[in-house]
């Protein structure tokens, strides 16, 4: 019977002396998955956790499932635009050949294309850094007209910047009527000449009401009213005008506020009735019988206007103020004295970069349970002084905390002090064990991803199956990148041709279908040609996840990459669908990492890779079962709720004492 690793024991010397049955697992898993419930029951709301970074829809895939068990999690995805770090690229129906599918993937043009009446949830927020915090500061107050209006706002600046990409055709595009709308109120707004500064217009003083909610707050879930009042305006307006007139005066504001907040605090904890209680008891009978009817309705008057921001975990955890600073202030201290000699420009940045770029953040992270952060962003949370918070690495630890630059050192520092760090692939566990990470700090966790889907799309398509005559259809979706740049985004393309050139001098019966996207599609077009593959080669245009899914149903074998030794998103959907997968693994190692090799058909070589092409040439129809076993394997191994027991096992960690 197949055994897995326990949770907590991730180290590399140890971990096949803790090793469960996958019954075993399943019971762990409910354990972990404990954590939810209790959570709810004695906070009274949901686990909330923050998702900083968003590569590859990590962040984003990973939300969506701790969703579906009960986590309230949002996605902060700043700066970044990636066709493949958009939710429509995930869960959008897309047309097959949609405009932004075959434009610049660095900006994908949404409003070109059509997603057939999908929406992207509220919880994920994408665009620039300090529009982003805004609008959380927003939709964390619940001020729902202000959020909608800050989620306008950030959708203007992600259709301006893929526009930017085609300006010449920009006009004769479709654009919403939203966007409309916010484009003529961004010009009727007064746009300050250079040098003037900005104009407070009527638009930014009422959208600026998310600046004084931010610091205000306010916590009327319970009375069901959301919309600002002339009170908010007014008093955002105040702040704004405050803080143009210099640092003091917002030192200054920001004093009274805080007093205010915590005056707030009080009255919702004694009530006004509470406040006036010895008063009410010398009064006579009907004049306290009204009285206290009047107080009631003035209690519930000011409970409704009073702002007041509900506060997660992140708060509590953190240390009082000045004992913070001088945390952060000998963190600092240290990346400073980072041995690593960085080259001229990282030296010149780090100090901006490491100091400047996490605080702006600080405004948001109180309100969550948990904060994790993907690739290098752990740096966000550990610089504000938060103890909740998580690194998530995916090919994060490869090469980078290794290389004598800023980004080196912020990965290899953030990792390195991260109270958790989660490993998705089982190829950087040498660079764990290198890199020195505590074993109780290290847990093992497959990519993120949603065995649900994949099933659910496997049963409602039974016809899809590969054809049981003619050619043998071999499937590569990779990005072709595979002659320069660093190894950790190359996918070694030139393997798969190659090998097909060699079986090609043997027979011709088969046939490979390739994704024309990537940096070197020509390069690969022009070793087909020189070795002879023309006629054996289809391209096809990019598609979405759903097409891709098809695509994979409809080939004998899907073929991945052969550089990295581990596993990636491709082969994981390749498996659960129930097809054959030829792609590069180091058996030891997904062995250790996830409790069982998967039955996918290695090659890390041409003469391999050639070899597992005639293996499914010889058995088209797969008599042997190796894409029935596959599934299997995805279904114990690396199912949903897998992923989220391993997240909550280590959050429980994390949250001991604070709920």
């Amino acid at each position: 019977m197949p055994k897995i690793p326990l949770f907590p024991s991730n180290s590399i010397s140890n971990a096949e002396s803790h090793l469960m049955t996958p019954q075993e697992v399943q019971q762990q898993n409910r354990r972990s998955l404990g954590l939810i419930g209790e959570f709810q029951k004695q906070a009274g709301r949901p686990l909330r956790v923050l998702h900083i970074g968003n590569i590859a829809n990590n962040a984003y895939n990973n939300a969506c499932i701790q969703r579906q068990f009960g986590i309230e999690a949002d996605v902060l995805c700043y700066n970044y635009y990636h066709i493949m770090g958009c939710p429509e690229w995930e869960d959008g129906a897309i047309q097959e050949g949609a405009s932004a599918l075959g434009q610049d993937h660095f900006k994908p043009d949404w409003w070109a294309t059509s997603l057939r009446g999908w929406k992207r949830p509220g919880w994920f927020v994408q665009g620039p850094s300090g529009l982003c915090i805004e609008y959380l500061r927003a939709r964390n107050a619940r001020w729902r007209s202000t959020s909608y209006l800050k989620w306008l706002e950030l959708e203007l600046a992600a259709f301006q910047d893929a526009r930017s990409a085609d300006p010449g055709n920009s006009p004769a595009k479709y654009i919403p009527a939203r966007l409309k709308f916010m484009l003529w109120l961004k010009q009727a707004g007064g746009q300050a000449e250079p040098g003037n500064g900005r104009r407070l217009t009527f638009y930014r003083i009422w959208l600026g009401s998310a600046v004084a909610n931010g610091i205000l707050g306010r916590d009327d879930t319970q009375y069901g009213r959301s919309e600002p009042t002339r009170l908010d305006r007014i008093s955002a307006a105040a702040w704004l005008r405050m803080t143009r007139r210099g640092s003091q005066v917002d030192i200054e504001s920001r004093a009274a506020l805080a007093a205010y907040r915590e005056d707030v605090r009080r009255l919702q904890a004694a009530g006004v009735r509470g406040l006036t209680k010895h008063w009410l008891e010398r009064a006579a009978s009907p004049a306290r019988t009204l009285v206290e009817r009047s107080l009631s309705l003035l209690e519930r008057i000011l409970r409704r206007l009073s702002p007041v921001t509900e506060t997660g975990c992140v708060a509590r955890s953190m240390s009082d103020p000045v004992t913070r600073a001088k945390e952060i202030e000998t963190m600092l201290d240290e990346i400073r004295q980072d041995p690593a000699e960085l080259d001229g420009q990282s030296v010149s940045y780090r100090e901006e970069y490491i100091t400047n770029h996490p605080r702006p953040f600080e405004a948001i992270l109180s309100h969550y349970d948990v904060i994790q952060g993907y690739a290098i962003d752990g740096l966000i949370p550990m610089i504000n002084g938060v103890k909740n918070f998580c690194c998530y690495e995916h090919g994060t630890l490869r090469e980078i905390p290794f290389e004598n630059n800023l980004t080196g050192l912020i990965c290899r520092f953030s990792f390195q002090r991260a109270p958790a760090v989660f490993v998705t692939n089982s190829d950087v566990l040498p660079s764990v064990e290198r890199l020195g990470l505590k074993p109780e700090r290290v847990f093992y966790l497959p990519h993120a991803f949603d065995d649900r889907k994949l099933a659910e799309f496997r049963a409602a398509h039974p016809e899809l199956a590969p054809p049981k005559s003619g050619p043998v259809i071999f499937f590569s979706p990779t990005r072709h990148h595979w002659k320069r740049g660093n190894t950790s985004w190359q996918k070694g393309n030139d393997v798969v041709i190659r090998a097909a050139a060699e079986i090609a001098r043997e027979r011709s019966d088969f046939k490979l279908v390739f994704v024309e996207w990537g940096q070197e599609v020509a390069d690969s077009k022009e070793l087909i040609e020189e070795l002879g593959l023309t006629k054996l080669v289809e391209w096809i245009p990019t598609m979405s996840k759903r097409e891709l899914w098809q695509r994979y149903c409809v080939s004998h074998a899907v073929v991945d990459q052969f550089v990295v030794p581990a596993l990636g998103g491709v082969g994981f959907e390749t498996m659960a669908l129930g097809v054959r997968l030829i792609s590069a693994i180091d058996r030891q190692q997904t062995a250790l990492f996830f409790g069982e090799e998967p039955p996918c058909l290695a090659a890390n070589s041409v003469g391999e890779c050639a070899a597992r092409m005639r293996e499914v040439i010889e058995d088209p129809l797969d008599s042997r079962g190796q894409g029935r076993a596959a599934s299997q394997w995805m279904t114990t191994f690396h199912s949903a709720e897998r992923i989220v027991a391993l997240q909550c096992k280590a959050y429980s960690n994390l949250l001991v004492g604070q709920w």
